[in-house]
């Protein structure tokens, strides 16, 4: 039976009016991972290059004729293996990346990750990239804005997933770099509705892109920006990023749980934040539970934190609904914590409030339909 149909088969178990589900671990397990992965939801941080997998870069490499040094997908995991922190992993991501050359590359990427989503409830994504790792290595952005482009028309029609960009600025480039794509960026505003920052965290980043981001609000960009967990300044680089970046969202942001007048800034602002339960190929002990307990910290706050895949490709191939099930499985998130996550990645899409009010009301009659209790 595959994976689909055992699915649909496991979801008519949630018609039994809101009962615990009964049998065997094992069925219980799946019929609670079928209800969270038809859970509608939205993908608000991924990482067009990072979704990567093994078997995607050694294909890419293959059609464009270019030589690997790894004889296969197994070798392409143990690379992965290396990544430990931030700055290691972003080294084999720059790396993993170079695979992508045309136009027709970047639009087969997004297009494969729309597809692995499409069955886990997702049906809207915000896809950041990253167009100085590409122009700077000689890629035209025009190629890669025509794959995008493809691959934005195409998703909707063929998976019923609406697809837009979020441009994402290096915080290791300089302010200039960063000002030269925004204004290059501008004829793709049809596409690319906001911009962020991301890559390592310099110390003191969000002074250095104040005047980037400034330029951005008036040519109507949305904004947000990468602040990483447990790096070095990251209290100052939160609160920075509030008062001179003027950020409608934030992506990781977990430290917010590490200081209650920053929480109280954060939820009285409106201001969102995209979580990363992820896992690097290399196991850190604690890492996982303390980003769980964090989040949940978050979310009783009453800020409107959801959960968000980030580079799924690079991290042992999970992707969003596979990490609110880890965070069901791993962190004893009861249904209504899953839901409350699920409904506030629908509330922090950047999309018209008549849009939202109509997922909204799908969102809860589909609840309706599936009162399982766990």
């Amino acid at each position: 039976m595959g994976n689909g149909l055992r699915f649909v088969l496991l979801a008519l178990l949630l018609t039994l009016a809101g009962k615990p589900v009964q049998g065997s671990d094992a069925e219980r397990d799946e019929a609670i991972a079928a209800f969270i992965m038809g859970l509608p939801k939205t993908e608000l941080h991924i990482h067009l290059e990072g979704t990567l997998e093994a078997e995607d870069y050694l294909a890419l490499m293959a059609r464009n004729g270019r030589e690997s040094s790894y004889a296969d997908a197994a070798a392409v995991r143990d690379r992965l293996t290396y990544a430990r922190d931030l700055d290691t992993f972003i080294e084999v991501y720059e790396e993993l990346l170079g695979a992508m050359q045309t136009a027709y590359d970047f639009e087969q990427v997004a297009m494969t990750y729309i597809e692995r989503v499409a069955a886990q409830g997702v049906v809207y994504v915000e896809m950041f990239f990253d167009p100085q790792m590409h122009t700077y290595r000689g890629i035209p952005l025009e190629t890669v804005m025509e794959g995008l482009y493809r691959a934005h028309e195409r998703a909707p029609v063929e998976y019923g997933v609406e697809l837009w960009f979020i441009a994402c600025f290096n915080r290791d480039r300089s302010a200039a770099s960063a000002l030269m794509h925004l204004v290059a960026l501008a004829p793709y505003q049809d596409i690319i509705i906001g911009v962020g920052l991301d890559n390592p965290e310099e110390i003191g980043f969000p002074e250095k892109f104040a005047t980037v981001f400034a330029r951005a609000a008036a040519m109507g960009f949305r904004r947000t920006t990468h602040l990483d967990v447990d790096v070095p300044n990251t209290l100052e680089h939160h609160w920075s990023a509030l008062r001179l970046l003027d950020i409608e969202r934030i992506d990781h942001g977990l430290n917010v749980a590490d200081d209650p007048e920053l929480m109280t800034a954060v939820r009285e602002a409106g201001i969102a934040l995209t979580a990363c339960p992820t896992l690097l190929y290399r196991d850190i002990p604690g890492r996982l539970e303390g980003r769980l307990a964090r989040i949940r910290t978050l979310l009783e706050a009453g800020i409107e934190i959801s959960l968000h895949s980030d580079d799924p490709g690079l991290m042992r191939d999970l992707y969003v609904g596979d990490l609110y099930v880890l965070a069901q499985n791993e962190g004893g998130f009861t249904r209504e914590e899953i839901v409350a996550l699920a409904r506030n990645s629908l509330l922090s899409a950047w999309v018209e409030e008549a849009q939202r009010s109509v997922w909204l009301e799908a969102f809860d009659a589909w609840l309706a339909e599936h009162p399982i209790a766990f």
